[in-house]
């Protein structure tokens, strides 16, 4: 007969592989609030803390090298920097119709920018200021991300993953998600080290949660997984997407910040913020 203290620690040990330490804080683009903010996860309860208020509705988040936060706004189609460690805040360009989802290129020169409508990706120099439209008429940009590779993807047109040229913008590869419908498909696009594939969130007609997207050297293949995470959410809208690369991925569902944990393929926080639609991981918090 097992002794039930050997029981107990074995239950435990089970229960640290299958969910896997998470970012204690996470950053927030709360859209409704106009506000950047940090959520601490790491209290009881989660303690949501407002840095700074922008001049309008904020989309995606990500943050540079130096750890600075860089967001879109994109009633003003503008992109603005703001610096945690003396609180200024900078607008880096103006001129992006609808700026949605960002993406620092490999080399940290420059940035890639999602004009959702009409539909454009443009580049953007951190050196010289310089803004070039890298591709047009994508139907409407939201998520973009490179892969390890090099590869680039971008939602288009709501219900399509694409593969671009990064030099020159043409289309390579398509992945359609569903038929489409309105704005239903896919929104934030990240790259997942842990499972070594593309994760998109997904508002569709389909229902809510999460894709996996495989990809190989050559990029996008012909298949990926949905999973259905509309009876958790409950009505929330999955947008921004951050992965830890240790098997946990961030969500920014406008009424709530959540983790999925994909070894379990379950929501393990869920968290009322009221706003929350970008989201980035504070560095050296997980």
């Amino acid at each position: 007969m097992i002794a039930p203290r050997t029981i107990g620690l074995v239950l435990a040990l089970v229960l640290l592989l299958t969910f896997p330490s998470f970012a204690q804080q996470l950053y927030i683009a709360n859209e409704p609030q106009m506000a950047l903010q940090v959520l601490n996860m790491n209290t009881t309860p989660p303690q949501i803390t407002t840095l700074f208020h922008a001049a309008g509705k904020l989309d995606d988040l990500i943050l540079n090298s130096a750890g600075q936060l860089i967001y879109t706004i994109p009633s003003l189609g503008e992109v603005d920097l703001w610096d945690p460690t003396t609180g200024l805040n900078t607008v880096l360009t103006t001129g992006v119709p609808h700026a949605r989802d960002l993406e620092i290129e490999p080399g940290g020169q420059t940035m890639l920018i999602a004009s959702y409508a009409p539909g454009e990706v443009f580049r953007y120099n951190f050196a010289t200021g310089a803004l070039t439209v890298l591709a047009k008429k994508l139907g409407t940009c939201d998520g973009i991300k490179y892969d390890p590779y090099g590869n680039l993807y971008v939602v288009a047109n709501h219900n399509t993953i694409v593969q671009m040229n990064p030099v020159t913008g043409a289309i390579i590869k398509t992945l359609v998600l569903e038929p489409h419908q309105a704005v239903n498909g896919g929104d934030g696009l990240t790259y997942d080290s842990f499972t070594g594939n593309l994760w998109a969130t997904h508002d569709g007609s389909t229902g809510e949660g999460l894709l996996e997207i495989p990809i190989t050297p050559a990029g996008l293949g012909t298949t990926f997984t949905f999973f259905d995470l509309e009876s958790v959410l409950k009505g929330s809208a999955p947008d921004g997407l951050k992965s830890d690369g240790k098997g946990n991925l961030y969500l920014g569902s406008i009424w709530t910040a959540d983790v999925y944990n994909i070894p379990s393929g379950t929501i393990t926080r869920d968290i009322v913020v009221k706003g929350a639609d970008g989201v980035s991981l504070v560095p050296g918090t997980y």
